[in-house]
């Protein structure tokens, strides 16, 4: 079992595309360490992140977002415990969709045709519906 946060928001207009980069290769480093998997996905200012791992350390994590200057209008979609992680293999996925985002290290062009691969393959019906909500809104489908 496995504490599962999942939340939008706003970022403020000075958040560059690289430092939108930097903070999820940070992120990756520090959310190794306290056991926190998850993606975050990004387009033109609109965050999508799924958070998972131990719930004491998802919810100090999620804390210290929501506290940050640079997000705004933040909203919990969903809180639960989940039978499995989703995101394993990622101490943090980073996938945007922003058109002026150069192909990285840890991040592709998120659009239409690359979406379904941010995605684990067989999302639980949370994530996959919520992801394919933040899709259609931000007009990546």
């Amino acid at each position: 079992m496995v504490f599962q946060l999942i939340y939008t928001c706003g970022l403020s207009r000075d958040v560059s595309s690289e430092e939108l980069e930097e903070i999820a290769n940070s992120s990756r480093r520090r959310n190794k360490t306290r056991g926190i998997t998850g993606i975050l996905l990004y387009k033109d200012g609109s965050v999508l992140q799924v958070l998972e791992g131990e719930r004491s350390a998802v919810l100090s994590l999620y804390k210290k977002i929501a506290s940050d200057p640079r997000v705004g209008n933040v909203i919990v979609l969903i809180q639960r415990v989940a039978a499995k992680r989703e995101f394993a293999n990622w101490s943090m996925g980073f996938r945007s969709a922003d058109q002026t985002e150069p192909k990285t290290n840890g991040a592709f062009k998120l659009c239409a045709e690359s979406f379904p691969y941010a995605l684990p393959q067989n999302p639980s019906v949370e994530v996959g519906t919520i992801s394919r909500t933040f899709a259609r809104v931000t007009g990546l489908v």
